[in-house]
């Protein structure tokens, strides 16, 4: 029987290594989706991220349009907000993990950067896959006690238009 917890433990920790940034985010667990610029307009204005005791992110909310989504992951966990400036956005985002996120640096087109957490385990690094992009959205995975991945959606900037009389 110990064997067989040993053996279990090890591929869920396995499981974890594997791709914190993983399109597929496969592992067990329960997934979430932040929805984010869905619409032309549509703009993040804040995120927050709720930490245990451990560093662990236990919950995130994203405040997209003065409207705060719900809160996906774990009840419980001390807040912590970041908000943009008006026409600021996300451009790039890393962090730490190891059986669990504990560290999540969130850096602007305004040269902002705004790091949340403990730098604890291994350094992961997500940015656009092409120039003008900016966050629109935060998928993730958690299970009994943290949320253990994340990976990021994102989409081009909105311009603005500007109206000819």
């Amino acid at each position: 029987m110990r064997f067989f917890l040993v053996l279990v433990l090890l591929g869920g920790i396995a499981c974890n290594f594997h791709g914190v940034l993983s399109e597929q985010l496969s592992g067990i667990g329960n997934g979430f989706f932040t929805i984010g610029e869905e619409k032309p307009g549509d703009r993040i204005q804040a995120v927050k991220f709720f930490l245990g005791l451990f560093s662990e992110f236990k919950g995130i909310q994203m405040k997209i349009n003065d409207q705060w989504s719900e809160k996906y992951g774990l009840s419980g966990g001390e807040p912590e907000k970041f908000t943009l400036w008006k026409g600021e956005s996300i451009i790039k985002v890393s962090g730490y993990h190891n059986l669990c996120i504990h560290s999540i640096t969130m850096e602007t087109n305004f040269g902002r950067a705004f790091t949340i957490g403990e730098s604890t385990g291994q350094k992961f690094t997500a940015s656009p896959p092409e120039v003008g992009m900016v966050l629109s959205g935060i998928r993730g995975l958690y299970g009994a006690i943290c949320i253990k991945k994340m990976s990021f959606d994102w989409k081009y900037a909105p311009k603005k238009i500007k109206h000819l009389k």
